[in-house]
This record gives C-alpha cells, sequence and structure tokens, in this order.
C-alpha cells in the first residue's frame, strides 16, 4: 500500500454521538482492509479495535470506534491506525459544545457552479483539520441587506455567489460536527444606502461621516438608532433563512469616540461602551433563536476588551491583531490578557500568515507557521488561521487566502492533531503563567539544563527556549518553544532561519508528595500520541529527559 489516510468522521463529537473513523488508501487495494486502530488517552491505550473494514471503488470506507469514549462531557483522544504494513495517525474529541473547545476555521468561495460532490470535499477538509467551528465571510448580498433579491447574485466587490451552494455547504458541515457562522458587520454598510440614511451614521469631529475606504460607512449601533434595529433584524434573518449557529460580529477598530445625529441633536459617543451594550444585546436575542448556538464579537488588538468583562451572551473572546501588536511576545500578552479578563471564555486570536501570499513562497513562511501556531496555543488561545480546502489565511480579506502543497499540509494537519489530543493540558488547566515565578535558576522550582541551550524562561523572546508552566492540584505541565537560531522577533515575517534543535534536555523540578508518572508530545514528529518517561525523585527533585526539541514540546508530570 503506497498510503493511508485516517481522520474521525466529524471534526468533534458531542457526548454520547457514536464515534467513527473515515480511512482512504491511494494506489492501494479495494474491497475489504483488514484494520487495528489504537485510541490514547494520554499514553494510555483506552480502546484497541481489529477488524474489516470495506473499501469502496475510490479506497474509502469507515471504522466504528468503541462507543464508550463519547461517554464523557469532555474527552480528547489520540489515535492510531495500522493496515497491510502502512501507519497513519489522527485525533478527536468530544464536548458539550464547540465553545468548550473552539478550533475556529474559515469558507468564503461560494460559486454558482460549484458541485455537490466538490462541497463535500470542502466540508470534509475543514473535518480532517478538526475545525468545530467555521466563519462564512462575505457570503450576503451586501453588509447591510444580507439576503438577495436572486440567487446567483454578484457582491459588492464583484463576486459570483449562490445561496444554494452556501446553504449545501452549512449543510454539508453540520453533517461532520462543524458549526457554521455568519459574518455580519455590526456598523459597517456600503456608500449608497449609508448616504440616504444620514442620521443613522457616525460622524467625527468636523460632522463629516466616517468611512472605510468611501466603500462602507460606519452607521451608528446605539439604542435609540435606527440602525442598530435593522442590523439586529438582518442577524435574525440570517438565522432564519439558513441553518446558521450565529453571526460572527465584526467591526474595523475605529473610532474609539464619534458623534451622533440619531436623536435629532449631536452627542458624543463613548463607541467601546456602545458596542459592549451592542454585543451583549445582539448575542442574547441570536441564542434565543438559537439556544444552542453561538456568536462571537471582534476585539480588534483587544479593543474594546475591558468592556466585555460584563458580557456574558457570546461564545467566546475573539481578537484580530494587528500592528502594534508585531512580535511573539505580543501574541502571547494578548492571549494571557484575554484568558485574565475573561476566564470563563475561550480566547481565539486572528493571526493572519503573510508570507504565504509571497510568491514564490520562502522556506521560512513554513517556520512563521510553527512558530505563530505554537505560541497561541503554548499561551492557552487558539489561531484563526486555517480553512477553505487546508489554505492558510494571508490577510483581512479572506477570499485571498493562499493554498499549501502537500508537505506544508501534513505540518498543518501535525500541529491541529497535536492541539486536539492535547486539548486538556494547553486549554483546561488555570490560566496563570507560572514560569514568570517558577522557572529558572534564580526562582528554581522548574530548571533545564543541556550544553547547548543557553537563555531560556518566561516569555517568548529570539534565540531563547521559551518556557510555560501551567499546574492544577493533580498536574503540572511545561511546554518549550524553541526560538533558538530565530533573529526576529516578529511573528508574521518569514524567518530566515529554522530554530536549533536540541536532544535530551533534562529537567529538574522541585516536588511536594509522589510522582507517579511523566510524559512528553510534540506536533513535530509522525507518532502522534504521548509517550511515557523515565524518570527519578530524590530529595524532593524530580528528573527527567525531553528527548527531542524542534519547535514546540510539552511535557506533563502528575
Amino acid at each position: 500500500m503506497s498510503s493511508l489516510e485516517v481522520w474521525p468522521s466529524r471534526a468533534q463529537f458531542r457526548p454520547g454521538e457514536s464515534l467513527a473513523l473515515c480511512i482512504a488508501t491511494r494506489d492501494g487495494p479495494r474491497g475489504i482492509l483488514r484494520v487495528r486502530a489504537r485510541c490514547f488517552d494520554g499514553p494510555r491505550v483506552v480502546a484497541d479495535t481489529e477488524r474489516e473494514v470495506a473499501l469502496d471503488v475510490s479506497g474509502r470506507g469507515d471504522l466504528a470506534l468503541d462507543p464508550a469514549l463519547s461517554e464523557v462531557e469532555r474527552g480528547a483522544y489520540a489515535v492510531e491506525v495500522l493496515a497491510a504494513n502502512a501507519r497513519a495517525t489522527t485525533a478527536f474529541d468530544v464536548a458539550r459544545h464547540w465553545s468548550k473547545a473552539p478550533r475556529y476555521g474559515f469558507v468564503s468561495d461560494f460559486a454558482p457552479d460549484e458541485t455537490p460532490e466538490e462541497t463535500e470535499r470542502r466540508a470534509e477538509a475543514l473535518a480532517r483539520l478538526h475545525l468545530n467551528v467555521v466563519q462564512c465571510y462575505d457570503w450576503m448580498a451586501s453588509h447591510h441587506t444580507f439576503l438577495p433579491q436572486t440567487d446567483p447574485f454578484t457582491d459588492p466587490l464583484g463576486r459570483r455567489l449562490s445561496h444554494t451552494t452556501l446553504r449545501r455547504l452549512v449543510a454539508s458541515c453540520r453533517e461532520r460536527g462543524i458549526a457554521p457562522l455568519a459574518y455580519g458587520a455590526l456598523y459597517g454598510a456600503e456608500r449608497d444606502f449609508s448616504l440616504a440614511h444620514p442620521d443613522w451614521l457616525l460622524y467625527g469631529a468636523d460632522r463629516a461621516p466616517l468611512h472605510l475606504a468611501d466603500r462602507f460607512y460606519l452607521q451608528d449601533p446605539s439604542r435609540g438608532s435606527p440602525w442598530r434595529e435593522w442590523i439586529l433584524r438582518q442577524y435574525e434573518l440570517a438565522l432564519g433563512a439558513f441553518d446558521f449557529d450565529g453571526i460572527h460580529i465584526d467591526q474595523y477598530g475605529f473610532p474609539k469616540r464619534a458623534l451622533s445625529r440619531a436623536s435629532g441633536e449631536w452627542r458624543a459617543l463613548d463607541v467601546a461602551a456602545v458596542f459592549a451594550d451592542f454585543v451583549d444585546e445582539a448575542c442574547s436575542r441570536l441564542l434565543a433563536l438559537r439556544p444552542t448556538g453561538g456568536s462571537i464579537f471582534n476585539c480588534v488588538n483587544g479593543w474594546p476588551l475591558e468592556h466585555l468583562r460584563a458580557v456574558s451572551a457570546d461564545a467566546a473572546t475573539y481578537i484580530e491583531v494587528w500592528e502594534p501588536n508585531a512580535t511573539y511576545r505580543d501574541l502571547y500578552e494578548l492571549a494571557q490578557r484575554a484568558q485574565m479578563l475573561r476566564p470563563r471564555k475561550p480566547a481565539i486570536l486572528a493571526a493572519y500568515l503573510a508570507p504565504f501570499a509571497e510568491t514564490p513562497r520562502r522556506a521560512g513562511a513554513l517556520d512563521t507557521f510553527r512558530l505563530a501556531f505554537a505560541t497561541i496555543h503554548a499561551a492557552g488561545a487558539m489561531q484563526l488561521v486555517a480553512g477553505e480546502q487546508g489554505a492558510l489565511l494571508t490577510e483581512a480579506y479572506y477570499p485571498r487566502y493562499a493554498r499549501l502543497d502537500s508537505r506544508e499540509l501534513d505540518v498543518v494537519r501535525r500541529a491541529f492533531d497535536f492541539v486536539v489530543r492535547d486539548e486538556p493540558l494547553l486549554r483546561d488547566l488555570p490560566p496563570e503563567d507560572l514560569a514568570w515565578t517558577y522557572v529558572g535558576p534564580t526562582n528554581d522550582v522548574v530548571t533545564l539544563a543541556h550544553d547547548r541551550l543557553g537563555t531560556y524562561g518566561a516569555g517568548p523572546r529570539p534565540g531563547a527556549v521559551w518556557v510555560v508552566l501551567r499546574a492544577s492540584d493533580s498536574v503540572t505541565a511545561l511546554q518549550l518553544v524553541n526560538f533558538r537560531s530565530v533573529a526576529d522577533d516578529r511573528w508574521n515575517v518569514a524567518q530566515e532561519r529554522s530554530p536549533e534543535p536540541l536532544d535530551n534536555v533534562e529537567v529538574r523540578a522541585r516536588v511536594v508528595g509522589d510522582v507517579r508518572g511523566v510524559w512528553w508530545d510534540t506536533p513535530d514528529d509522525d507518532v502522534g500520541h504521548a509517550r511515557a518517561l523515565p524518570f527519578e525523585v530524590t530529595h524532593g527533585e524530580l528528573r527527567f529527559h525531553i528527548p527531542r526539541l524542534d519547535v514546540w514540546t510539552l511535557a506533563w508530570w502528575s
């Protein structure tokens, strides 16, 4: 057999749902294939299934897994499949709702001539990356009136779209456990519509309408403005006309203060407070229509995050990252800030990777992905960057996404498999990063040793090994992200040099009580599941060696 591929039948399973794997061979046997599948919870084998799988003429089949694995409120598993001297790995998780462990992706193509088969392939590509919630970007007739008069139609930027294709894609996503969200700007509307409703607009100090490139004019979403009810009604129409889970509520990051004339008199608005009030009402109204759904608001560059502490009806804290948040340290601090201000909401950073838009693509682009993805997830957040047939986003206009070659896509898939199987350690532990007070020779609770190690410790920085430490009463998790040989601390540039790897990094940790085991995992090899490590505890000091640090490694003990 030349190849074996495996992925879960759903991007995320709900408790009690039937579990199944999709298995595919290329240029291999058809008919009956003898398959062995092992499922791991951490390093522990929790299911070992061996049976025959019927492959269709395209070399594809389905394998049911032990249903007991889904009889939990929250579970995360690695999978290894062996068949005909070939091996493949994947991962899957179980959660009550996508917001318990969001993996946010995107779709932006709704071509009128797309075949049903192509729609199915697109939805399957999302599931293979475990993307359990996707933003349907620029799906509507206009930013102010979502539903078109005819179908197909042309959107304001000249793209031919079809809501027939969109409905089919939404249904295909739903079948695979993927929740679709509809993009909807909070206050942007096209020029002609806007100038016909001058009392609905936001104004600058010169009492001229505020706009974005003279294309999208900014509307007044404050209470009492007719625009507020207009756009809320558009959101509700979108959920009624399609099977959307909710709305991705967008904004542009400005203005911070503006003038309104909706009441008949000029008045100044604190836009941050207006946004928070609007988001609370919008998400509450949408939940009333779709109680099992969820909506998201874009806190551009973290604004107005502080005002969202009182908002509870949204599903996650979402931050689109722009200058001046240019460094790896900025990504880390945005993720930390989101978790500290809104600890009950998962954090998502939209960090688009410009190097993938370059032609020809430089080799350093892949390291850009690996380091940014590791930084965001090690910080406890999730990155919106992947979607649409395994492509990556390069900018804020999503149709200009970048397709990946097979080698690049393999690296991206391994990264997503890793965050799925290790989700409880990456996101479910208390968010406080103890490395600032525990790690290094001064803090002297956790120290590293290697003759070529150099600088290490809390906070990402070029030329060093970055350490993240989180702990609960039962488990301590140590993450190492390798910035050795990385000279540029900007996350959105093609790195000229890959991180210099290290073998057998010694870890020493002061512990109290018994240690029953030490384990490690990484997305940087093809093993695909956690492994146990030998260790010793002497006079309250735990010692073990991490076998390899390429870019990102996770070790934990309990």
